[in-house]
């Protein structure tokens, strides 16, 4: 989606009650942390949870089904016959990945959604970029149902063709993926053992209801080679300074934050309930008399600062104001917030700003680049797994105790056999490899890089960002997860940059792979009648 198109997005949706733009934001840089670059959640493991709704609505497909159906052509890529059983496959992968959205609510999906008649909201619009991409920018009803066979088809043309091209380079499928492929078998059949279901069943459910075994075995290689290859040229991208100045010149109200205080006067009338206390609604005369009020407030206010007052002091003899200071806050899409961020905007610069129908009174203090620092840090994780226990058990809370002093322990064990050895990094990585519990980091040394404040749990990330941290500390850190055993690399790059690094491999992985798969053909067979 073009930078233009995201802004208007984000002010039409300033107004409607959904999440802050900036949480969005935010959850878009987490997602690029968690991306593997093949786009809209196709995932290999079976870790979303929220298609088992299949189990209950729908499982009789699995038996009236006809093997025709699941073995009918749905696309043909490059002369490649790809059948409903892989576009299911696909269909319900970026499914499973939106229902468990953070967003979901806003996003308008859930378990129930009709997704042959249910059209993308202006939120999911933003989030899945659909309204970005030529084909859909004159659409304005789309329909999730299209919105997933569209994503289904892309992530297969895709994956398909770096998997080709992948293999015309030399990379194989590695016992390394081998396991990691009988993890998820394992995982699924767990899954599937504890739902009170097959292993079959629990397949479908997840991946739609033509999906065999043998089908999720082979698409999985395929993803895990494309995975692969993808993940090494995006690794291999490389930027310099010049770059993310000359980034930074582009996107600077984005990457700046600003400090300024305020004091918002309320021109929303006063609530008023009838003898029943039934709430009334205020008339057009009542509406336009407090919003005149407090553009009154707001201009004398005014007056009153320039005269040597400060606004905390002000807004205290107003009970339709409230004060407000900000300290580096982002850019936010309001009026007050587009006022603030001019870049005429200059230390001590003050004014009344309407934000219909209240005002607010605004004093600008300054404009800086976002240089909180990342950092690089190793851990070893010790889950405090509580899941299996009764909470109905009498003994339930010195059961849940009795888990975490154990994992406790261990964490402590593990960081003085650590310390007792030859107590280096490399030993440090070595020992994550071989105890930690965290899925994310045990194969790669318990290693978190560019870690930006606020991204990990509280207790980890007050760890990691204390004042008095550096390099080569190590710790114990409790979390809802369990038991970190930290250690301190240190710092890396600021915030700024981290954000621009991302930013720019982002959009130059994502050229890349558009420039892979330009030149194929790709048409539509009768098999897409059968995929969702």
């Amino acid at each position: 989606m073009s930078a233009s198109r995201e802004k208007k997005a984000r002010k039409e949706l300033a107004a409607s009650g959904a999440p802050d733009p900036k949480k969005v934001r935010e959850e878009e840089e987490r997602a690029k942390q968690r991306r593997s670059n093949l786009l809209y959640g196709i995932v290999a493991g079976v870790f979303v949870l929220a298609a088992l709704y299949f189990l209950f609505t729908s499982i009789w497909k699995n038996y009236v089904v006809p093997a025709q159906q699941r073995n009918t052509t749905a696309i043909t890529v490059d002369g490649v016959d790809h059948s409903a059983a892989e576009m299911d496959y696909y269909y319900h992968s970026s499914l499973n990945y939106w229902l468990n959205h953070e967003y979901a609510t806003y996003l308008g999906i859930s378990a129930s959604t009709d997704l042959k008649t249910t059209n993308l909201n202006d939120m999911a619009k933003l989030i899945t970029g659909v309204s970005g991409d030529e084909q859909w920018k004159d659409q304005e009803d789309v329909t999730w149902d299209e919105f997933l066979k569209y994503a289904a088809q892309r992530n297969l043309v895709q994956i398909n063709t770096l998997c080709n091209k992948a293999k015309e380079d030399g990379y194989t499928f590695t016992d390394e993926m081998q396991a990691e492929l009988n993890e998820n078998l394992n995982a699924i059949k767990s899954a599937a053992k504890s739902y009170g279901t097959t292993f079959g069943n629990y397949l479908k459910a997840m991946y739609g209801s033509h999906i065999t075994k043998s089908t999720y075995v082979d698409l999985w290689k395929q993803y895990a080679i494309a995975r692969a290859y993808s993940n090494d040229h995006l690794e291999s991208l490389t930027y310099t300074e010049a770059d993310f100045e000359a980034y930074y010149e582009e996107h600077k109200e984005d990457l700046d934050v600003f400090s300024y205080e305020s004091i918002v006067f309320n021109g929303v009338p006063a609530s008023k309930t009838d003898e029943d206390g039934k709430t009334v609604e205020a008339t057009d005369e009542e509406k336009e008399a407090a919003k005149n009020a407090a553009k009154e407030a707001a201009d004398a206010a005014l007056e009153r600062f320039k005269a040597g007052e400060d606004l905390e002091t002000i807004a205290k003899d107003y009970e339709i104001a409230t004060y407000t200071k900000m300290d580096k806050t982002s850019h936010s899409h309001t009026n007050l917030g587009e006022w603030v961020s001019d870049e005429a905007r200059k230390e001590g610069d003050v004014d009344v700003v309407e934000s219909d129908p209240s005002y607010y009174v605004v004093l600008f203090h300054s404009r800086s680049r976002t240089d909180d620092r990342t950092v690089d840090v190793r851990h070893i994780l010790f889950q405090a797994d509580t899941s299996a226990l009764d909470s109905n058990s009498a003994t339930y809370e010195a059961d849940v105790q009795a888990v975490k002093d154990a994992a406790k322990a261990k964490a402590e064990e593990a960081l003085a056999n650590w310390k007792a050895g030859e107590a280096t990094e490399d030993t440090f990585a070595a020992m994550a490899n071989e105890l930690s519990e965290d899925p994310g980091s045990n194969a790669n040394g318990g290693l978190y890089e560019k870690v930006y404040p606020g991204q990990m749990v509280t207790a980890f990330n007050d760890w990691c960002f204390d004042e008095s941290r550096k390099a080569g500390d190590t710790g114990v850190v409790e979390t809802s997860y369990g038991y970190h055993v930290m250690y301190f690399v240190g710092d890396n790059i600021p915030y700024w940059q981290f954000v621009a690094e991302e930013s720019l491999r982002d959009a130059d992985q994502t050229k890349w792979v558009e420039e892979l798969v330009a030149g194929v053909t790709v048409t539509q067979g009768d098999g897409m009648a059968y995929v969702g």
